[in-house]
């Protein structure tokens, strides 16, 4: 120690200091880079601050390539892939197969997979896995072969009731009139089928006879209705029209109890 200094800042201050403080700032920022055609500043070295930053990290100057100029890449070396190499000479999707699996297993496409059919021989069923669907992954896990010679049972929901309404799975082929939702309340689905698109949010459709479970359609739409359902626009009130209450009344009595109206004068509305 020399008085209340470290060794360390009487080592700055006099064995490398050759001149004062301003005179070795000018000293240095007059000087330019080594390297040929670069007129920049020296920044460490005898070279400017990028041309030292890549000396450090790649080993060399470079002084071929200018500053900013950025390398042609070469290309992955794995058959039929046009990226770029990144790590390796293999493109970064090669190199994370290579570095997961030891292959980069080139006959194998980059992009996604795309599951079809399942590949058990008759099998009708979506692959989700491993080319194989639900129920021939579930038995190979399970019995260690998928077992093809026994047929999959298909069970089709025959739907459920929800809040009054029927709710129906949907086909994929009728999708589209439900905006891919499945299950789908009936009655809306039916609705959908016969305007031929998908109902809108303000669209409801109204059951005439004020049950919820009776889907009935006889046809085409006529003003917008067929059979018991009706296509109303914005949520109707709750509750039936009186009309359509007795209508429905007198239509019951008829197939049930047909004498109770033998007597009875014919109704008419207007």
């Amino acid at each position: 120690m020399c008085g209340s200094r470290s060794s360390t800042q009487v080592l700055r201050t006099n064995t490398f200091r050759r001149t004062s403080q301003r005179e070795f700032t000018q000293e240095v920022h007059s000087e330019v880079c080594e390297v040929n055609d670069c007129e920049r500043q020296v920044y460490c070295k005898g070279l400017c601050e990028p041309h030292y930053r890549r000396q450090r990290r790649t080993g060399s100057v470079s002084a071929d390539r200018g500053v900013g100029e950025q390398l042609q890449r070469d290309q992955c070396k794995a058959a039929g892939c046009e990226r770029d190499a990144t790590e390796r000479g293999y493109c970064h999707s090669h190199y994370l197969r290579l570095s997961r699996t030891g292959d980069v297993r080139e006959e194998r496409p980059l992009s996604r997979r795309v599951n079809g059919a399942c590949t058990v021989q008759g099998c009708e069923n979506k692959a989700t896995a491993r080319g194989l669907c639900v129920t021939h992954r579930r038995r190979r896990r399970v019995h260690g072969d998928v077992r093809a010679e026994i047929p999959v049972r298909r069970v089709e929901g025959l739907g459920f009731d929800s809040r009054g309404y029927w709710h129906v799975p949907v086909p994929p082929a009728l999708r589209h009139l439900t905006n891919g939702q499945t299950p789908y309340p009936e009655h809306r689905l039916l609705m959908a089928q016969l305007l031929g698109r998908p109902l809108t949010s303000d669209e409801s459709v109204h059951h005439i006879n004020g049950d919820r479970r009776d889907n009935r359609t006889d046809g085409p739409l006529k003003d917008f209705r067929s059979g018991n359902l009706e296509l109303w626009s914005r949520w109707q009130p709750s509750g039936q029209r009186v009309s359509d209450k007795v209508a429905f009344a007198i239509e019951t009595l008829e197939r049930y109890l047909p004498e109770a109206l033998a007597a009875q004068r014919p109704f008419i509305f207007e």
